[in-house]
């Protein structure tokens, strides 16, 4: 097809907007709005060929992935992080313990618990 834009062969033309579309896709938008969008990029294609073109690639994409670009840790995970391995270090602490006397204990609080939510039954 001479003077006719197209990709190179097995290739689609959905192919440079793949992200968007499977993005959009996992927004559970329609293939209608999917279209639309692709119509502002001057993409023309069918409903059909959209959904080829999804069924074939939804597998491929993750869509929680970040891009490998914002692998930066903000202060917020930072500060997450710093909590984490405070509670490993509590717990490390617990089960370096003795299991008998972290059981005693675990006892003694149940026991205090029962003592103070003693039910008074109505006749």
């Amino acid at each position: 097809m001479p003077g006719k834009e197209s990709t190179p062969p097995f290739q689609s033309k959905l192919t440079p907007y793949r992200n968007e579309i499977l993005k959009a896709w996992f927004r559970r938008q329609t293939l209608k709005e999917i279209q639309a969008m692709l119509q502002k990029h001057g993409v023309t294609i069918s409903l059909p060929g959209i959904s080829l073109f999804i069924k074939r690639h939804k597998s491929k994409y993750d869509p929680k992935a970040e891009p490998q670009k914002k692998r930066t840790q903000s202060a917020k995970a930072s500060r997450s992080s710093e909590k984490l391995n405070a509670r490993l270090q509590a717990l490390e602490k617990v089960l370096v313990r003795d299991s008998s006397e972290v059981a005693r204990e675990y006892d003694q609080k149940r026991s205090q618990q029962k003592s103070t939510h003693k039910f008074t039954e109505t006749k």
